[in-house]
Order: C-alpha cells, then structure tokens, then sequence
C-alpha cells in the first residue's frame, strides 16, 4: 500500500523596510527544517484560524512585528521528510520596526532582491518564488519609436 504524506497549510509574510529589502530569518542549527538556512517569517496555520490570523500570528512571534496581511504575493509547494506543505505568502507591506527573534532563528537580515536571487543558503523553493515575484513585478520599459 502506498501511503501518501499528508498535506499542511504553511503561511509566510514578505516584509519590507523603507529601502525595498525584504526581511529573512535564519533557522537556529537545531531546527526539525532547513537548520541554518534562511527563510521568510511563517508557519503553520492553526486549525482554528484563518490564513491571515495565522500570518499574522506567526510573525508576531517570530519576529515581534505587528503586520496586518495583504493580498497574497504568491505561493510555493515543498516537500520535507513526513509532510507536504502549501505555502501562502501574503504581502506583508513595509515596516519600520525592530526585530526581535523568537528561539526558531539566530539571526535577521534585510536582504534586496537582487541579493536575494543570488542566496545559495536560502531553500529552492523560495529562491524559485522570488525569481517569480522579480519577474512578474518588473515593469515593461517604454519603448520610444
């Protein structure tokens, strides 16, 4: 019998200061996922909430930030040893506020796009989604004939 994983509902935020940089987190080494990787501030969405109350909630104690989620930005599908995860990513918008790091992650950093496309310690799956985000963001030059 073949037994598929199951499937979890993961929720993650794109948070900006004043200069565009977007903001990622590190996972602590002793993280169950992507130990010492960089990632975006998310989680798990609780049985009882919704996708936005869930974003929300997770930033908060990931990061102390209040943020009220926007639209969705995009999403992405990962795989980990005992589960598949759909990932919601909402806009998050731009923030001027202090971090301050839950036990989950050692370290945070405003990183720009540009920067960020070139990440080798951030997981494919998010690197796959900001080349998408870069792309369908950029706006077509005028052409002058």
């Amino acid at each position: 019998m073949n037994l598929e994983k199951p499937y979890i509902i993961s929720v993650y935020a794109l948070i900006r200061n004043e200069k565009g940089e977007f903001l990622l987190l590190r996972r602590s080494e002793n993280s169950r996922t992507n130990a010492g990787k960089w990632d975006l501030p998310g989680g798990k969405v609780n049985p009882d909430e919704s996708l936005k109350e869930g974003v929300a909630r997770e930033v908060w104690e990931e990061t102390g930030i209040t943020m009220v989620p926007g639209d969705i930005a995009g999403q992405v599908n990962f795989e980990l040893t005992e589960k598949k995860v759909i990932a919601i990513v909402f806009d998050g918008g731009y923030v001027v506020a202090d971090v301050k790091l839950s036990y989950e992650h050692i370290e945070y950093s405003w990183v720009s796009l540009e920067k960020i496309l070139g990440m080798e310690t951030l997981p494919a799956y998010f690197r796959d989604f900001f080349e998408r985000f870069d792309h369908e963001n950029k706006k077509p030059s005028k052409l002058f004939i």
